[in-house]
């Protein structure tokens, strides 16, 4: 039985945005002491047979373990051709997080505006939601600025229309600050649907594309984000998702997010006032 959340790190945090095969990931990560990871598998051959194949022997030979997989974008268009396209994409992506050895899958939706929008999201969700919870699988569903899973009235829809234990929220942090929400109150308002947690730090809410920042440097507050929803019951992953700002300063960098979230695990630190990393 889960005694509390666990932390991982997100490939994003040493590989960027790039096509890097996870090869920065596996030269840094170790250093950093924590041991599970989260695959940003965002480009074709990181989910074919030998990419994953390849992933998993990997963190085999770097002591890793991988943790949770997170895919590109919800992308159901509003036909049923669309439809069918994107489920059959889904039904790779279950097989390939058993093939992997995780038990989430995390994505988000597309740019408001965009063909099918919130509405085709569920009619996918409606399909392949029977089955991951039929393997004991989770969707973590993410939260983006300028996305069509955004406001609490977005998760609000989403989640009156999809009623399974095989779908959750993913709360980013960063990306709910961004886009004018306190993340404390969606901890509160969604624990009872609260699947995984990324944790960025924000400049603050703007229009355009959301300013991350190091942790402690913005304004997000860990420590009652974590602890509120460690208090209703989280025992999912705490997942340092800063994506990479500086490879010079990225062992730093990681250690404070890694600081912020141990504290909120079994036997970790105390929370330290203000949320902040250490100085």
């Amino acid at each position: 039985m889960s005694t509390g959340p666990r932390v991982s790190v997100a490939t994003i945090c040493f590989d960027g945005f790039g096509d890097e095969n996870f090869e920065p990931t596996f030269v840094h990560a170790p250093a950093l002491g924590i041991r599970e990871i989260e695959f940003n598998a965002w480009y074709p051959r990181n989910l074919t047979p030998p990419g994953l194949d390849s992933m998993r022997q990997r963190c085999e030979q770097s002591g890793l373990r991988p943790a949770t997989l997170q895919v590109s974008p919800f992308a159901p268009g509003p036909d049923s051709a669309d439809l069918t396209r994107e489920a059959c994409r889904w039904l790779w992506l279950l097989d390939a997080a058993e093939r992997l050895g995780v038990g989430v899958i995390k994505a988000t939706g597309s740019a408001r505006g965009t063909r099918g929008g919130l509405g085709a999201v569920i009619d996918l969700l409606r399909v392949i939601a029977p089955i991951a919870a039929g393997r004991g699988l989770t969707i973590a569903v993410e939260n983006h600025a300028n996305n069509v899973l955004e406001h609490p009235e977005d998760y609000d829809e989403l989640f009156s229309a999809i009623d399974s234990p095989a779908v959750g929220m993913c709360l980013d942090t960063g990306h709910f600050a961004a886009s004018g929400h306190d993340p404390v109150a969606i901890a509160t308002q969604y624990a009872g649907r609260l699947a995984h947690l990324d944790l960025k730090d924000c400049a603050g809410p703007r229009h355009g594309e959301p300013e991350f920042v190091r942790f402690g440097h913005g304004i997000v507050d860990f420590d009652a984000t974590l602890s509120t929803a460690v208090s209703n019951g989280y025992t999912g992953y705490l997942v340092i998702e800063l994506p990479l700002i500086d490879r010079s300063t990225m062992a730093a960098d990681l250690r404070a997010g890694a600081e912020l979230a141990l504290r909120h695990t079994p036997g970790g630190p105390a929370p330290r006032p203000g949320g902040g990393p250490p100085p």
